[in-house]
């Protein structure tokens, strides 16, 4: 590799680190360099084996991501092994040909499946310790017809991971700092509801009262070195899953993540929903966010026109109509109560009876009545 390059490459991570480029930019050229299928960047927590971020460049990254994240992850024997060294691997390259036997690799389900889909064979990754707790690593996914790196491409990767673990901190540090008090976060405090501002990394700029209140008591909610996690493999996976499908997403592109241990449990769901700086005016801060809030309604008012709204993308007028009408109020009295035309509100129900897939009004009250049942069917319809 030409030190014109290698420079350009190590300028890329810094750039990433302050927030210049995203992270999935700065790789590109470390994968083009190494002529690797893909350059990915893991984050993990060594103590559970969890994995809390995944970002990387590369032909079919994202799809290759989400069937990592969705079910292979978990039999992925290369982050098992960098989690069994601890603090021993930190900042030491493995390369998985010196690793696994031939004989291994002809079990593996991971190697016969997964590796083979996205035209993968040959891996080496470093880790490094970048919080209590928290590993992330650069791991090379070479081409199966390349075969492993060489004497000097292996020189070269050193070299490049002394920068990138620099780089991997700083990133951490300028987060820090972002997260200080701004305008969006005194918003998301006046909620009753748990509620985190967090980016598809899982890392926590912000958490309301409520959302502290949740996390301590470590039911449904917990976290590693301020990232998000869920109790549960199941959510948790559906959460980092849900995450990536957000990471390019529109502003206010939505989804939610079941919390019920069992499908038989009352209904808990973890609403979700992307935040792009321009559509608000740099409210909570100068990078795509996404809001997370917890809905149990057991423990919060379960016609609350909020929640409506955020379970069913009811515009906030549909979601006092709503409310109103489950209430018992008629067309006649919303039109009063909210200074607003007779036909206005019939078009706030036709939108109501379209939203909740039903044909007549004494339906919607009916959903509306049904309590549990009601944010049950929100969270299959979003699901």
């Amino acid at each position: 590799m030409e030190e014109r390059t290698f420079d350009t490459i190590v300028a890329g991570l810094f750039r990433a680190a302050t927030g210049a480029i995203g992270w999935d930019a700065a790789l590109q050229p470390v994968q083009q360099a190494f002529g690797a299928r893909f350059a990915v960047l893991h984050t993990l927590q060594p103590s559970s084996g969890r994995l809390l971020a995944l970002c990387g460049a590369g032909p079919g990254m994202q799809e290759a991501i989400f069937d990592y994240v969705r079910e292979y992850h978990a039999v992925d024997p290369r982050s098992q092994h960098v989690a069994k060294r601890g603090a021993e691997g930190i900042g030491q390259w493995n390369h998985d040909h010196e690793l696994f036997t031939p004989q291994f690799v002809a079990r593996s389900r991971y190697y016969r499946h997964f590796l083979p889909a996205y035209r993968c064979r040959n891996h080496s990754n470093v880790p490094f310790m970048i919080g209590p707790d928290v590993v992330s690593g650069l791991a090379l996914e070479l081409d199966t017809q390349r075969g492993p790196l060489d004497t000097e491409e292996r020189d070269v990767a050193r070299r490049l991971g002394t920068y990138l673990e620099e780089a991997l901190h700083a990133y951490e540090r300028v987060r820090r700092m972002a997260a200080q008090a701004i305008a969006g976060h005194g918003l998301l405090q006046a909620f009753a509801y748990p509620m985190w501002l967090i980016d598809v990394e899982r890392y926590v700029s912000f958490e309301n009262d409520a959302a502290v209140a949740e996390r301590e008591r470590g039911s449904r909610v917990g976290s590693a070195s301020q990232r998000l996690q869920l109790v549960g493999d199941r959510a948790d996976r559906d959460f980092g899953a849900q995450l990536q499908r957000m990471a390019s997403a529109a502003h206010g592109t939505n989804a939610v993540v079941d919390l019920r241990h069992t499908r038989a449990d009352p209904p808990v769901w973890l609403h979700l929903a992307t935040v792009i700086p321009g559509a608000v005016l740099g409210a909570f801060g100068e990078r795509a966010q996404v809001v997370a809030t917890l809905f149990d309604p057991a423990q919060s008012a379960a016609l609350d026109p909020f929640a409506l709204g955020e379970m069913f993308s009811l515009t906030p007028a549909e979601a006092r109509v709503a409310t109103r009408l489950a209430e018992g109020a008629t067309v006649q009295t919303l039109a009063a109560e909210q200074r607003l035309s007779v036909s206005t509100v019939r078009t706030h129900v036709r939108n109501l009876l379209h939203k909740f897939g039903v044909h007549r009004v004494t339906d919607v009250v009916r959903l509306l009545r049904q309590g549990e049942a009601l944010w049950a069917a929100a969270g299959d319809r979003r699901r």
